[in-house]
């Protein structure tokens, strides 16, 4: 089954080759940075966690779903301290029906200003 690229003019792209999105077999997959539209990056946990699920909820919606449809999330997050926080900002975005999710603390992410970093995965079915 062939895959499909889905990119949105509301999400920043950065310069390197990556897709911001892809859809293959009813499933989107979408990992998303705390970057907006202008190429800023808060430095306040809730702001970009917040960043990240508005980007990922927007490509979701280029490709005809809704957040709903998010069956799973990986989040990543640089300290520990920021845990909670993150928490009431991501589970105000599920508040029915929440996809399953693995969460990690890591040492770093691909900017030392990434605070968060969210993979999640939406099936689409025919949607997509």
């Amino acid at each position: 089954m062939p895959k499909r690229i889905v990119e949105s003019n509301k999400v920043f792209k950065g310069s390197l080759p990556f897709a911001q999105a892809t859809i293959a077999g009813g499933f989107m997959f979408v990992c998303c940075v705390p970057i907006d539209l202008d190429g800023n990056i808060s430095p306040d946990i809730r702001v970009q966690t917040q960043q990240c699920l508005d980007n990922i909820r927007t490509l979701i919606e280029e490709a005809g779903g809704t957040m709903r449809d998010v069956v799973k999330c990986t989040v990543y997050v640089t300290d520990r301290a920021d845990w909670q926080p993150m928490n009431e900002v991501y589970f105000a975005n599920f508040v029915e029906e929440p996809p399953h999710r693995v969460s990690c603390i890591v040492a770093g992410l691909g900017s030392p200003k990434y605070l968060v970093e969210i993979d999640a995965t939406a099936y689409l079915g025919e949607k997509g």
